[in-house]
């Protein structure tokens, strides 16, 4: 059957200037122009953005198709080149044939066996911050949560990445890469892209940043190869791995890509996923209450290990809507290779293919009052008859994130340990923006206020 083409002139969703269709609406509030897209147009929506054909895809099977069923015609679209400045040619911005070789050399790094040994270090890191914490005079227990996680969870990925204390370098790489990612952002939203070589301020600013970013990549590579064991962390285990096909393992500048990927990934999403969580805990205090009960029956005073983690139920609950509300990787996009068809309509070959999870998981077809924080709904008997596509916060397919199972045990663990020690207040009447960038973050921060709770952490048991 012939497909029905989807007429450019028509330019369904939102209408912006007509010389650029979606594009000035896009630049100033994405979520809202591809929310209402999908709800006034359906499962396949057309946004006339300056000259690109950018198609936002909704529905179920239209998600699979793109993800699973025809992945082969869908690469990363051209808004990853921004990243690929950043990353280099790393699992999350490489294709083909290189990607596949890279995914067989990491994959090992991240088995379940290899996992357990880093949640010890993991829930060592998390106390050291609660001690902190309750030594804090009353005055100070309000203070920006983004911040306070972000620290945390640089400092997780560096003791279990490449066992590094990089606590000394967390202001100057966090502040190197917070100007990368914006470069990245801005770059992608260019319509003429200006060379990054053009002695231009921001460029400069850039290439300073991304200096920073190298030298402490290649020195915590070069720190590695001098140690005589080295097998223990996931930089080791990468720097180990050989591919079956040639026996070759990983250059340096293969190995700097993989890790500076392996960096933002490791605390930059997570910081952002815990956030949200105490985010709203502090507006939602009966299930907070919940969660606490949880860490203490499981935890019992002492610090979380590896056995607790399928007893900690309802702090998987937890994270697990806090992810469907506010998912860290909001929104991604594939490019078709050829032609192809998408619920009845024709996408040109070249065509920008979004999945946005932060719409998709407030689409009331497929979720009961979505804007309700309800972890309950992720109990089995109120899941089963979920389609796995309604749920992408570590996206699907051949390209689901590697570290999905370090992130869901790293956040359990950092959540189930803070919940039992601390209650997290709103600080002030102060709206919250999201500022939907590479992810999803709070705009100006996150402020709230921790009370000590009567029962504690044992820091000293043994982890």
């Amino acid at each position: 059957m012939q497909a029905a083409t989807l007429p450019l002139e028509m330019a369904p969703g939102p209408r912006g200037a007509p010389l650029f269709g979606s594009l000035f609406d896009a630049w100033r509030d994405p979520l809202k122009l591809l929310s209402e897209g999908a709800r006034d147009h359906g499962n396949v929506v057309r946004f006339k953005i300056a000259a690109f054909h950018y198609v936002l895809v909704s529905g179920l099977s239209e998600i699979q198709h793109v993800l699973v069923k025809n992945q082969k015609n869908y690469t990363k679209s051209r808004s990853y080149q921004g990243l690929k400045l950043v990353l280099g040619n790393g699992l999350l911005t490489s294709e083909g044939e290189y990607w596949r070789r890279q995914r067989r050399l990491a994959q090992p790094a991240f088995h379940v066996q290899r996992l357990r040994g880093l949640a010890d270090t993991m829930a060592r890191l998390t106390g050291e911050v609660i001690a902190r914490w309750k030594a804090l005079p009353e005055s100070g227990r309000t203070f920006d949560m983004h911040d306070a996680m972000t620290r945390l969870t640089f400092r997780i990925a560096g003791r279990t990445l490449c066992s590094s204390d990089v606590e000394g370098d967390a202001q100057a790489i966090g502040s190197a890469l917070t100007v990368a990612l914006h470069f990245a952002n801005d770059y992608v939203e260019q319509l003429v892209k200006l060379p990054p070589w053009l002695p231009l301020p921001k460029n400069i600013r850039f290439r300073r940043a991304l200096a920073t970013l190298d030298g402490r990549m290649y020195r915590l590579i070069e720190e590695h190869r001098a140690q005589s064991d080295h097998e223990g962390d996931l930089l080791g285990m990468l720097m180990s791995a050989t591919d079956e096909g040639d026996g070759q393992g990983m250059t340096p500048r293969q190995l700097r890509d993989e890790l500076m990927t392996m960096v933002l990934a490791g605390f930059e999403t997570t910081a952002n996923a815990l956030t949200w969580t105490l985010y709203l805990l502090s507006k939602h205090p009966e299930v907070a209450r919940k969660l606490e009960k949880e860490a203490i029956a499981v935890l019992g005073g002492r610090a979380a290990t590896f056995e607790d983690l399928p007893r900690l139920e309802f702090t998987e609950r937890v994270l697990q809507e806090s992810m469907r509300l506010y998912p860290p990787a909001w929104c991604f996009e594939r490019e078709a290779v050829e032609a192809d068809e998408l619920g009845g309509y024709s996408i040109p070959a070249g065509t920008t293919i979004a999945v946005c999870p932060y719409v998709l998981h407030r689409n009331p077809t497929y979720w009961d009052n979505p804007d309700t924080f309800d972890p309950d709904r992720f109990l089995p008997e109120r899941s089963t008859a979920r389609s796995r596509f309604a749920y992408l916060p570590f996206g699907d397919g051949p390209r689901i994130c590697i570290g999905k199972g370090f992130a869901m045990m790293e956040a359990k663990i950092v959540l189930a340990m803070i919940a039992g020690a601390f209650q997290f207040d709103p600080a002030g009447e102060r709206t919250v923006e999201m500022d939907p960038g590479i992810t999803l973050r709070p705009k100006h921060g996150m402020p709230l206020t921790i009370v000590p709770r009567t029962a504690t952490i044992d820091l000293a048991a043994k982890t």
